[in-house]
């Protein structure tokens, strides 16, 4: 393969030689000049004047009187024009998004040289068309009409007469934004564009230093480029070389023919190094071996970068490539950026080199992810207390981000602690450690002028702190230069290199936007903020390295007019190669295409020549594609396969497949713990003079499951603590628990009569008192301020208030009865032989005495059963509505009678969401209320004992519990995949 670039260097060597450097070549980017410029130098053999090359960008800059304007400037000038002509109030935080779209539509305007006056005509009268509109073509004409008949608004809609009144003042808003910038001497680039195209006649030979400018590359170009151009030509100035020599691109039916011949025609070469002679059927047949072709589709994106691994050794084996350490003949193309880094962990250790062409967005950053952290923590600020505060979630992405754990670990984990020790929903800043870097992200931002300051000191402390860290590696390998990151060698890319290369960046770019702001008028904190992210995006941070040597990673447009043997193209997916089409524009399909502004069928010429020239000269072209079909994304390959497999077939060695995983569902062994001697010693610890104690719902965690005992008991695992934005059962328990305590424990010891609940229930200010209260300790968590209630806490108050009231209705019906205690706690051994003892603990809700008969009572948030089967059943965990709470308050009325021999105990469960029913907490079997547990108790007590001896057997395992029902709402079902 013979490059298109190297032929076009040796035939302009051959021709000017030692002469060469008075000429300038135009390409259409850095890319192709850079390869330019080491083939000259490979075909010449020996040291000569480089050329000047330059992008065509860069040409029309240089011939130039304006300078290029930053985007965020000219939206902001925009907006300030747009205040004055349309007399709005429109913020310009609204206006930003189409305020883009104007500029876009303004830049499309002049590069395409049409006639904006015309454009943005107001058409008040449809008649006035036929006026003063001899100056246009039939086509323009057509369109104007064709649009405004269809669209002329009838009364009443609303949309079409707000579009109508903005239109109205566009091409007023195009004139005045575009007076000011010239008397700036700023310019967007079609501006600049539209200058030189339009003043260029008035050039002469001698205004022009260069002996020829000599165009490389080029395709599809705008009426102000090829103004150009045609102007070089005429005056002797221009040669033109067309990478055109791919049979497809000359086909009729490709969108990638669209501006060829016209090219050929007007602008042809002075010499030929094209490689084609014969044409057949409309296409140019090429003598050379098939290239082999394979479109592989991979379920994931990562997947894609994975599998090139096995793609570039495969290669290596086949001797595609020569020399891995240099491997220049080969690229990965990356439609989608956000492959960059899984696609540099992914090249295999055999490549010794690589070059990344296209860079890494800003924004894909570890520090513009902690920025926007920030600024969603900023944007949320609010008052409580009457002080700043910042919402928890935000906050903790914050306190998570591994940035500020380099700095702040060890008061970022005790902020974080303190968060959910006290559920703070929103944070004070008076909760905030005095660590340097979390008192300056902390600082509140009400006012977006402060913002640039308030960024620059958390940016600076950042690249300080990862200064001081620096691996020993690195030290004195500090550079100059800002743009790039220096990367040693692609698999040790120095992470405290690349960090602190980024902060650098997001301090210019922050500079930046507050250099371009210093004139506007007041925006939002958020604006700011978003236009921050805007300029991160558009922002790419080099990798530094041999561009000229080693594999190529790059993207579609830096692929232009460069061949290389191997390609492998990434996201290879309709919708992403070529780009989707969108409608982004303020003017109409019909005017844009009657104006001769683009439209989509121009993007996807573009893109259709963008690929069939990087593929023509290729041996080897991997395009792999994701097949997941997820929302948007179909998962289909591109439409340029289907071009490739049906109409261009004969030029091809074409392999289609499909990578798969194996996703059928292993079989889980079940997970079975056995009782080693570590376990066992652990297990001690609930033995009598341990320092652990069993407990009822223990108990109840073992019969469901005696897996989840052992992660629980011995193990130690409980479910993540995470702050509580709603009050949830377990709070919503609490709370109702203190508050039948508080409400009883006047009484202690006291005969409670019906006059006296009566009183309580009344009462509603006492209610409201206690509710507060309640919810400050519980739920607040900060006893000591207690406020009134709002927004949901007021409605769960009042559902709490509620439950109280309708509990203490069901008490009436056993008054009299003498209150004994709340919150009843024992901590006691518990003797089952004379080999185990264990320690046992519990608290029992409430106690009290109704007829001589102590009640032994446990409240539940939820619902249930108070009658019970038999014993054997409360021990059954096959069964799916086990009565565990039957069970819990049988062991609690156990361990009274353990304490408080000959009581005559019964047993009761309020279940909070059957209370207004017809409800009777006393527990039954057989129809009959369990008056007197001391009758049961042996039956019980023998099935209790067995179980806990089974707990401490050591020939007895800690099995997974074989009813799935028990798994529904276990915390640890991912651990045994049940």
């Amino acid at each position: 393969m013979t490059p298109f670039l190297y032929k076009v260097a040796k035939v302009i060597l051959d021709e000017y030689g030692s002469d060469l450097y008075k000429h300038t070549f135009v390409f259409p980017n850095r890319r192709a000049a850079m390869f330019f410029q080491k083939y000259l130098a490979e075909i010449a053999g020996k040291p000569l004047f480089s050329p000047t090359v330059l992008t065509i960008q860069e040409l029309f800059t240089s011939l130039s009187t304006l300078l290029p304007a930053d985007r965020i400037e000219l939206l902001v000038l925009l907006y300030s024009h747009y205040k004055k002509i349309s007399a709005s109030d429109e913020s310009f935080d609204d206006f930003l998004y189409w305020g883009e779209m104007l500029l876009n539509d303004f830049d499309d305007v002049d590069k395409y040289l049409a006639d904006a006056k015309q454009l943005f005509r107001n058409v008040h009268n449809f008649r006035s068309l036929d006026d003063d509109l001899t100056h246009l073509d039939e086509k323009q004409l057509e369109a104007i009409r064709r649009f405004w008949t269809n669209f002329m608004p009838s009364e009443g809609n609303k949309t079409k007469e707000k579009f109508q009144e903005t239109w109205k003042i566009l091409y007023e808003l195009y004139d005045s934004f575009k007076s000011e910038l010239l008397v700036k001497g700023h310019a967007y680039e079609g501006m600049i564009f539209r200058e030189v195209a339009e003043g260029i006649k008035e050039k002469e030979i001698s205004d022009f230093q260069s002996e020829s400018f000599i165009f490389v590359g080029l395709n599809a170009l705008t009426p102000s480029e090829t103004a150009l151009l045609t102007h070089l030509k005429n005056i002797g100035k221009a040669d033109f070389y067309w990478d055109y020599d791919s049979p497809f691109v000359h086909d009729d039916i490709n969108r990638a023919s669209l501006r060829v011949e016209e090219n050929l025609t007007r602008f042809p070469s002075k010499f030929n190094i094209t490689d084609y002679s014969v044409k057949i059927k409309g296409n140019y047949h090429l003598n050379r071996v098939k290239p082999k072709l394979e479109v592989i589709g991979v379920p994931s994106g990562v997947g894609q970068a994975k599998y090139i691994t096995q793609i570039i050794q495969g290669l290596i084996k086949s001797n595609d490539i020569t020399e891995p350490n240099e491997a220049i003949n080969t690229a990965i193309v990356l439609p989608d950026e956000n492959l960059l880094l899984p696609v540099l962990y992914s090249i295999p250790e055999e490549i010794g080199k690589i070059n990344v062409t296209m860079g890494y967005s800003l924004s894909n950053s570890s520090i513009a992810g902690l920025i926007e952290h920030i600024a969603l923590m900023q944007q949320s600020i609010r008052k409580w207390n009457g002080e700043p505060a910042f919402y928890h979630r935000y906050v903790s992405a914050v306190l998570n981000h591994p940035l500020v754990n380099i700095s702040a670990g060890a008061d970022a984990k005790q902020l974080k602690e303190h968060i959910i020790k006290h559920n703070r929903i929103v944070v004070p800043v008076s909760d905030i450690p005095s660590d340097t870097l979390l008192q300056l992200i902390f600082a509140p931002v009400e006012e977006w002028r402060t913002i640039s300051t308030y960024l620059h000191n958390i940016l600076s402390f950042l690249y300080n702190s990862l200064t001081a860290n620096k691996h020993s590696d690195y030290e004195g390998k500090e550079t100059d230069k800002t743009d790039e990151i220096v990367v040693t060698d692609k698999h040790n890319t120095g992470t405290d290199d690349l960090e602190r290369e980024f902060i650098v960046q997001y301090y210019k770019t922050v500079t930046r936007l507050q250099d371009t702001l210093s004139g506007a008028e007041s925006i939002s904190v958020d604006t700011y903020f978003r236009l921050l992210k805007k300029l991160a995006h558009n922002i790419t941070v080099s990798f530094r390295g041999e561009p000229l040597s080693g594999l190529q990673v790059m993207g579609v447009l830096e692929t232009r007019a460069v061949d290389f043997e191997n390609l492998i193209i990434l996201s290879f997916n309709e919708g992403v190669f070529p780009l989707k089409n969108s409608a982004n524009s303020f003017i109409p399909f019909t005017l844009r295409k009657g104006f001769g502004l683009p439209i989509y069928e121009h993007q996807d010429s573009v893109y259709a020549y963008h690929f069939y020239r990087m593929i023509s000269r290729a041996k080897n072209v991997f395009m792999l594609y994701d097949t997941r079909t997820d929302g948007l994304q179909t998962g289909e390959v591109s439409r340029y396969f289907y071009q490739l497999k049906y109409l261009y077939n004969d030029y091809f060695d074409i392999d289609e497949r499909v990578v798969t995983y194996d996703v059928t569902t292993p079989q889980i062994a079940p997970v079975s713990v056995e009782k080693s001697a570590h376990i066992m010693r652990k297990l001690d610890e609930y033995r009598e003079g341990g320092n652990k104690s069993l407990s009822a719902s223990l108990i109840n965690n073992y019969i469901d499951c005696p897996l989840k005992f052992y992660f629980i008991a011995i193990e130690g695992l409980s479910e993540e603590s995470e702050v509580q934005e709603s009050v949830e059962s377990d709070v919503f328990g609490s709370i109702f628990h203190h508050l039948m305590e508080i409400i009883y424990q006047r009484y202690k010891n006291k005969v409670v009569t019906i006059d006296v609940l009566n009183e309580v229930i009344k009462n509603d200010d006492y209610l409201t008192e206690i509710i507060e209260k309640t919810f400050a300790q519980y739920y607040f968590k900060d006893k000591e301020n207690t406020r009134p209630l709002e927004g949901q806490y007021y409605l769960i108050g009042e559902i709490l208030r509620s439950y109280v009231k309708q509990t203490l209705t069901i008490d009436k019906q056993f008054t009299p009865f003498t209150y004994i205690s709340s919150e009843y706690r024992f901590n006691r051994a518990y003797k089952l032989s004379n080999q185990l003892t264990v320690n046992f603990k519990g608290s029992i809700d409430r106690i009290d005495i109704v007829d001589n008969t102590y009640r032994i009572i446990d409240y539940k948030t939820g619902s249930g059963n108070t009658a019970y089967k038999d014993i054997p059943g409360l021990f059954d965990s096959s069964k799916s509505n086990r009565p565990y709470q039957i069970l819990q308050v049988f062991v609690y009325g156990l361990f009274y009678l353990i304490e408080n021999p000959g009581t005559k105990i019964s047993p009761a469960v309020y279940y909070l969401r059957d209370v207004f029913k017809d409800f009777n907490p006393t527990i039954y079997t057989d129809g009959k209320p369990v008056e007197n547990l001391s009758t049961i108790l042996p039956e019980f007590k023998e099935m209790f004992n067995e179980l806990i001896e089974d707990i401490f057997n050591p020939e007895v395992p800690f099995s997974q519990t074989q009813n799935n029902n028990n798994c529904r709402w276990c915390a640890f079902k991912g651990i045994c995949s049940k």
